[in-house]
């Protein structure tokens, strides 16, 4: 499904301190703490009735390969209290946790899992490499005895039973396992009737609601003890699901702007796909970098479209990350946020593999004080400001404001030749932008104060298709 990364709230260091009140990225989150303690220690009703929770969905699919054993521990070693599973069964009656019914998109091979008896499915491994770059390891598919067995007493747990037919059989499984019904929610469309069952049992029920079945959120939320929302919904929609009195649990969350606005909106629960950055809070190094040699999409690194075929590709061998989609499109690195003000040094190397003979732009940005992806000359971008290069051989700096983007200061007669790395180098004073261009000259703009690094962009913004490089983004705070 395509999902375009919304606009949210202005998010500055002290709101986001104040009403998330999480650790630093460097440790582990107690994002879904209560009163001093973790909900899994607290049971499913008090995580329900909390007025701020967190729930690593499908493990936290940004971070490690959905619905795996790894994902599921790495989740919980990151402080997830609560995590989602997805639970298909295989032909001769093994649970096993996968999101789709097929083996298609995570395994290459368009076979259905209940066709398969659990040792052929055995032979499949989970590929996530075109979302989370080429050097993710493949991982097996869990069984979901295994799974319970491991995270008992250690989260609470979101089930479903993805097909619907397997209610009873799999219901009989969780009385089985270690994990005891306090520790269960059962999750399920909201339209179906599973939850019956469910509650019969004696588990707490989730029900969710997609796009199309928004207009049965009042005559179906009684039903249940907590409801979902799509993350697509509107702030009319959400506001009717709040309504309802029931605790409101929005998914997909992928960044800290997203959970911004739904807590503003009075959402309590966050089904997150990124959950060690979303939980934690801007860097605050004296000194980061890219982490593109990993191979491995970092925490918080998103492109602004959130599909598969809208990654950029990892050049790791040369330590580098290149935009080459058929659209404008911005890849923004949270993993190196920073709020912090004061002067700061900001480098990066950027290139075109190919230049044709339609100028070519692309840049990047930075000041901007959220996680939304930067949008260079769109009424939505209100805020920050970009560099940008044009191969026909001119630098500019841009600021974002209400009333559009304006030119602070050009440059140019610069060289950019394909295939060659144009260093910059940007310098930030209390007063003052300056911008080195492969030692070419420099580029000045004048500022009305002191701006944090913020949120950092990539940017490709015309032609769409023509492949631009970028290596080496590092940033420096000066006097920390």
């Amino acid at each position: 499904m395509e999902q375009l990364a919304r606009q949210g709230t202005l998010l500055t260091r002290r709101t986001f301190l104040g009403v998330v009140g999480l650790v630093s990225l460097a440790g582990c989150s107690n994002a879904s703490s209560v009163n001093g303690l973790k909900a899994s220690e607290r049971g499913a009703q008090n995580l329900l009735n909390s007025a701020s929770f967190f729930i690593a969905h499908r493990g936290s699919g940004d971070n490690w390969t959905e619905h795996t054993m790894h994902a599921y521990r790495e989740a919980v070693a990151h402080g997830a209290s609560a995590v989602e599973l997805s639970v298909q069964r295989t032909a001769d009656g093994h649970f096993v946790c996968h999101h789709d019914s097929s083996l298609e998109r995570l395994c290459g091979k368009d076979v259905l899992i209940e066709n398969l008896t659990l040792a052929e499915l055995a032979e499949y491994r989970n590929d996530a490499r075109l979302w989370l770059g080429p050097y993710t390891p493949s991982e097996p598919i869990p069984r979901l005895s295994q799974v319970l067995e491991e995270l008992a007493g250690k989260a609470i747990l979101f089930i479903e039973d993805k097909t619907g037919k397997n209610t009873v059989e799999l219901l009989q499984a969780l009385k089985d396992s270690p994990v005891g019904e306090e520790s269960v929610v059962w999750k399920m469309e909201a339209t179906g009737a599973s939850h019956r069952a469910a509650a019969e049992a004696n588990y707490l029920t989730w029900g969710y609601f997609a796009p199309q079945n928004f207009d049965q959120i009042e005559k179906l939320a009684g039903e249940f003890d907590a409801i979902g929302i799509h993350d697509s919904a509107d702030e009319l929609v959400i506001g009717r699901a709040v309504s309802t009195g029931k605790p409101v649990i929005v998914w997909e969350v992928h960044t800290r702007s997203q959970m911004q606005s739904l807590r503003a909106q009075g959402v309590a629960g966050m089904m997150c796909s990124n959950f060690p950055y979303v939980t934690g809070t801007p860097v605050e190094l004296a000194d980061s970098h890219d982490t593109f040699a990993s191979g491995r999409r970092a925490a918080g690194d998103l492109p602004d479209v959130l599909t598969w075929k809208s990654q950029p590709q990892f050049l790791p061998e040369q330590g580098a990350l290149r935009l080459a989609g058929r659209r404008k499109a911005s890849y923004g690195l949270g993993s190196m946020a920073s709020l912090r003000q004061g002067e700061w040094v900001l480098e990066a190397q950027i290139r075109w593999p190919t230049i044709g003979d339609e100028r070519q732009i692309a840049g990047l940005s930075f000041g901007t004080p959220n996680d939304t992806p930067y949008r260079a000359f769109e009424k939505s971008q209100r805020s920050g400001f970009h560099l940008q290069l044009e191969s026909s051989g001119e630098a500019s700096i841009w600021q974002a404001r209400d009333n559009g983007q304006k030119a602070l200061g050009r440059r140019g007669q610069l060289t950019f030749v394909a295939n060659q790395w144009i260093p910059l180098r940007i310098t930030a004073t209390d007063t003052r932008l300056n911008v080195d261009v492969a030692g070419q000259g420099t580029l000045s703009a004048e500022i009305s104060g002191p701006v944090a690094a913020g949120y950092l962009n990539l940017l490709t913004l015309h032609p769409a298709g023509m492949a631009v490089d970028f290596k080496e983004i590092r940033l420096q705070q000066l006097g920390a």
